[in-house]
């Protein structure tokens, strides 16, 4: 039995986890974690049948990490599971490059699962947007727009920044010199190989993207729209399950979606 720990234990998506964790009898929940500015910091929860407090800290052993915190929080827990040989599973988005480049040198040591969407759905979608975008080639213009809602605090979203490094892998563009995101003023005519990038922020939207193809006298949409925050829980708690045992090094949820058709 894998023996798991929930950091971001009182936020949106650990509610989800902590849910989808019922009855499934592979993991025993053995830590509920979250900052120390956490208004719920002692309160206690019932996960899998037992009561759990939420704490910062953590003296159980436990085999993995799901990480749907902040940035801050990835790092502090990052240390903690590179020094205990722990799996860690990261949802978490908005790490700056410095923070990134943290998480590639830890999987020398652990294995690391880093993704900014666990929907089966979306991780299709980005290997569809790919194919699109090198199938119709640079006369199409291209736009990601991404919805959330009003409490996101990071733009553009990692969903978002994943379809766009999609698009620049398959057609050798670069996300730092030819994205724009949003536009205002006298922008002008749009430079050839530009790639639009809109967030968008309202009410209790889960996650929608699109991404439009603009080509001579037609328009291609690819999108995908998030129903259920438990989408994205029941992917992470799959990557958890896989994670687990496996070798140092970093993974995607592509390497799961691999196994889970066979292909790996």
């Amino acid at each position: 039995m894998i023996k798991l720990a929930l950091l971001g234990a009182t936020g949106r998506m650990g509610t989800r986890i902590i849910d989808c964790l019922t009855g499934d009898d592979r993991f025993q929940t053995v830590a509920l974690l979250t900052g120390s500015d956490d208004p719920r910091l002692g309160q206690s929860i019932s996960v899998q049948g037992e009561t759990l407090t939420v704490s910062d800290t953590c003296d159980t052993p436990f085999d993995a990490l799901i990480d749907f915190s902040v940035p801050s929080g990835t790092m502090t827990w990052l240390d903690h599971c590179r020094s205990n040989s722990s799996a860690i599973i990261i949802g978490a988005t908005g790490h700056t490059p410095a923070q990134l480049e943290t998480i590639e040198s830890a999987a020398t040591d652990i294995p690391i699962l880093k993704a900014s969407n666990f929907s089966v759905g979306v991780n299709l979608l980005i290997e569809l947007v790919a194919q699109v975008a090198q199938q119709l080639g640079p006369d199409y213009d291209i736009e990601i727009v991404e919805h959330h809602h009003n409490q996101k605090i990071d733009a553009t979203s990692g969903t978002a920044v994943s379809l766009l490094d999609a698009v620049c892998n398959a057609t050798d563009r670069s996300p730092d010199t030819q994205a724009v995101h949003g536009r205002q003023g006298q922008a002008g005519k749009r430079p050839k190989g530009q790639i639009g990038v809109h967030a968008v922020r309202m009410g209790t939207v889960v996650g929608h993207h699109e991404v439009h193809f603009g080509g001579t006298g037609e328009t291609i949409t690819l999108q995908h729209t998030a129903i259920s925050r438990d989408t994205f829980a029941k992917g992470a708690i799959e990557a958890a399950a896989w994670l687990t045992g496996k070798p140092s090094g970093r993974y995607a949820m592509t390497d799961v979606l691999a196994s889970r058709l066979g292909n790996a």
